[in-house]
């Protein structure tokens, strides 16, 4: 009979916290973005929609990754 391990993992830190909600956020914004009439750019807001979508959390992953080096 084998013995459970007691060695507890380490909690996820927060790079590893903010790439998912960032993928989330990004997977969310694309489905969104594809499959609602919102539309990428609007005379009113420009282009906001597109950003806040798309861009910002595919830039806020690209920052995690260079920052991983």
């Amino acid at each position: 009979m084998s013995r459970p391990s007691s060695r507890v993992s380490a909690p996820p830190s927060f790079p590893q916290y903010a790439a998912a909600i960032s993928l989330c956020w990004l997977l969310v914004g694309a489905f969104a973005l594809l499959l609602t009439p919102i539309p990428a750019r609007t005379v009113g807001t420009g282009w906001s929609p597109l950003f806040w979508l798309v861009l910002a959390p595919a830039s806020a992953l690209a920052g995690l990754r260079l920052r991983k080096g």
